[in-house]
């Protein structure tokens, strides 16, 4: 049902393997607010509850649009699940981070394609979908921030591409389990910006892994219409039953502790950013998406077609420093650069990247 998702198990191998990653794009969680779960979450019905009511506040939807999930990925699953049947059409951003059409593949769906290309920045244009679509669409899915360019979309774009889609009678999934960069949720806990906010046919995916440096926790959930997030329930129930009692009171304990969570990434992720548009900048040849905010960015060699795949492994054994080959991405002659290292090792990472790519 499902063919290799190869960029997942190249991740796997070696992010957290290396000693200087620039390729995990997840905040770390060294250092992170501990987490001591209350012992008082011990009803499975009432920790449900619990944990999806936290989800809602956070994304500032009713509990009946939101449906918790393990992570972000398989949130996606859920939502691909809840809204297609085999043969379906899914029109997908090209470039594209690859879970994005294995999953959908792996329901069954036909995949087609609208483009978000290094020429024009990245950027999300609802013209290039209106061209790509057509009656048979089913879902147009996207990401934001962008992976791998990690450029954010305006809403208006969002909502263009959602009127696009609705008047096919499709839906929009949005996978932002970036999207709360350069904001984080308040003091209350609330982030309140999700795409779901923005057109009644977006369904929105995302976690507490990426920004919040929360990823072995795996908290994650889809937002919907009710009627989608239904047939989520129903897809859960067939898949797992219930969700693991200790995974749901660890989730809302995260929630709980989120200001002080947010308030502590903050302080680790600030002025690296900079640091590697430096880098970058004294490489003309490398055309970087220069994204505003966020963990990484992707930067293609304009001199040459070579797949770097292989030279990051070599840089791998070599170097001890590991970056995302473009090739996991659709764009062999890229990588994605990360900054989510601790920032007294950044310096030193970058100076061996630059003897791989010398």
């Amino acid at each position: 049902m499902f063919a290799p998702t190869e960029y997942l198990r190249w991740a796997i191998k070696h992010y957290g393997n290396v000693s200087l990653d620039l390729a995990s794009s997840g905040v770390a969680g060294k250092n992170r607010p501990s987490l001591d779960v209350p012992g008082d979450l011990a009803s499975l019905t009432a920790t449900w509850d619990a944990i999806r009511g936290r989800i809602a506040t956070y994304n500032g939807v009713a509990a009946s649009e939101a449906l918790p999930a393990f992570g972000a990925s398989h949130a996606l699953w859920v939502a691909y699940a809840s809204l297609l049947t085999p043969g379906d059409e899914v029109l997908i951003e090209r470039v594209t981070y690859e879970p994005m059409h294995r999953i959908a593949q792996g329901v069954g769906a036909k995949i087609t394609w609208f483009d978000r290309s290094a020429s024009s920045r990245f950027e999300l244009d609802p013209a290039e979908v209106a061209r790509a679509i057509t009656d048979r669409t089913r879902v147009v899915a996207l990401t934001n921030l962008h992976n791998p360019s990690g450029v954010r979309a305006d809403a208006s774009a969002i909502r263009e591409v959602a009127r696009i889609a609705g008047a096919r009678g499709a839906h929009v999934i949005v996978d932002e389990v970036y999207a709360p960069m350069g904001s984080f949720c308040d003091a209350r806990g609330i982030w309140g910006e999700s795409a779901r906010h923005l057109a009644p046919n977006i369904v929105a995916v995302g976690s507490l892994t990426k920004c919040y440096g929360l990823g072995e926790h795996r908290i994650g959930w889809v937002l919907g219409p009710e009627d989608v997030i239904a047939r989520g329930d129903d897809a859960l129930l067939a898949t797992l039953g219930a969700m693991p009692l200790p995974w749901m009171a660890i989730g809302v304990h995260a929630f709980d502790r989120l200001p002080a969570i947010a308030e502590w990434v903050c302080a680790t992720i600030g002025g690296k950013r900079e640091r590697v548009e430096a880098w970058l900048a004294a490489r003309a040849h490398l055309a970087w998406s220069a994204p505003q905010e966020g963990l990484f960015g992707f930067a293609v060699d304009t001199r040459t077609d070579e797949d770097f795949t292989a030279r990051i492994e070599r840089g791998i054994r070599d170097h001890g420093v590991v970056v995302a080959p473009g090739a996991f991405f659709g764009v062999p002659n890229a990588f994605r650069l990360a900054w989510s290292i601790d920032g007294d090792k950044l310096d030193d990472a970058l100076a061996r990247l630059g003897e791989v790519f010398a």
